[in-house]
């Protein structure tokens, strides 16, 4: 019965600082856009830029596969080269989903908010 009555009093809490709660996750949000994650496949020959939005902003191709998919036509080139750059893209999402998991616990708890132990991203179905 009393823990009942601690988490309404919690949610009370929480409700009163609304305002405050909003801002900071504005403020998260802006945070997560500036928050630039890096991958890499085949040694570097693929690299993976992204945000913490989980917005890719750059994919970088070494210049020797490039040039070994231009000039060779063999299909299994490509196939290995798409490999390469699905890897980079799927590791560089996965370094920002961390991070933006990161920054969304560090605000619950500032709020006095319990964070799983899981983390953040099954209540964001990440």
């Amino acid at each position: 019965m009393f823990d009942n009555l601690k988490g309404i009093a919690g949610l009370a809490g929480v409700m009163k600082d609304l305002p405050r709660l909003k801002q900071k996750m504005e403020e998260v949000k802006r945070r997560l856009g500036e928050i630039v994650v890096e991958a890499e496949t085949g040694g570097g020959a693929v690299r993976v830029r992204a945000t913490a939005q989980l917005r890719v902003i750059s994919i970088d191709i070494d210049d020797v596969l490039m040039t070994s998919l231009v000039d060779s036509g063999n299909p299994d080139d490509r196939a290995m080269a798409e490999d390469l750059m699905t890897g980079a893209v799927n590791a560089a999402l996965e370094k920002a989903r961390e991070a933006a998991e990161h920054e969304m616990a560090e605000a619950a708890r500032e709020f006095g908010l319990p964070v799983p132990s899981e983390g953040l991203g099954g209540l964001l179905g990440m």
